[in-house]
């Protein structure tokens, strides 16, 4: 999988609750709100890879926390249940059957959700994706304004079908920043379409920037809670990830 299964999630001084976005369909989207002690802060949207709401995201939830956010992380595979076994196989395979226009549907009404909720009642929200969700942040980018997003190993030409979301490079025209991106040069991800795509957004005059960490790997993230050869890219990506936010969130009000 993208990232280790087994991570301690508990953080002190983080309040965790479990939370439920009505949405446009009548159904309720379930998710996991970390919060500061404080109870305020502003939103920031987590978006998990294909394999959904794991302990890992959960632990990246419970981080923004601590770091005054409140932080969503939604289960956008609610409605085709969990895994029947952690595996790259059967992770794809429900992928392969997710709506992603109905997902990213689910995850407009979360940002709502996060602008309206008492901790976190500001126009501007912060979204956090990886891989697939990495994806979606790009698409939702192009959806929404005031939205502050950083995304990793995001697929730049995803696959393409009736039931996927649109591409991020055919839809570079609407993508509004800013943006910060994290890739490996050592992802399975085809760097000349990452080239590509950057050079596009940049040509547009978004506020934009990435990086491209020498050895890294997909999924290196997991640097941070587990000693790897991507310990470093991990901890880099994640200090610029928050300064990032810092810059971009700190001057929202929250009532």
């Amino acid at each position: 999988m993208c990232h280790p299964e087994d991570v301690d999630v508990s953080i002190p001084g983080v309040v965790r609750d479990e939370a439920e976005i009505s949405l446009t369909s009548g159904e309720r989207l379930p998710g996991l709100c970390c919060r500061p002690e404080s109870g305020h802060g502003p939103g920031i949207l987590l978006i998990s890879d294909i394999y959904g709401r794991t302990p890992f995201y959960e632990h990246l939830a419970e981080r923004l926390a601590a770091e005054g956010y409140v932080a969503l992380l939604p289960d956008m595979f609610f409605r085709l249940g969990p895994l029947p076994e952690v595996t790259r196989d059967a992770a794809f395979a429900r992928w392969d059957r997710l709506d992603e226009h109905q997902a990213l549907s689910d995850l407009e009404s979360a940002i709502g959700w996060l602008r309206q909720h008492a901790g976190s009642r500001t126009s501007t929200v912060g979204q956090l994706g990886y891989c697939l969700g990495g994806t979606f942040a790009l698409d939702l980018s192009a959806r929404l304004g005031n939205l502050v997003t950083v995304c990793y190993y995001a697929f730049p030409k995803t696959r393409s079908g009736p039931n996927q979301a649109p591409r991020p490079i055919d839809i570079v025209g609407s993508i509004q920043g800013p943006i910060l991106s994290f890739w490996g040069d050592a992802d399975y991800i085809d760097l000349d379409e990452v080239r590509e795509f950057s050079d596009a957004v940049r040509s547009h005059g978004l506020s934009y920037a990435d990086e491209i960490y020498p050895g890294a790997g997909h999924g290196f993230l997991n640097g941070l809670v587990e000693d790897s050869d991507n310990t470093g890219a991990a901890k880099d990506s994640w200090s610029k990830a928050l300064e990032f936010y810092a810059t971009h969130l700190a001057g929202e009000r929250v009532s």
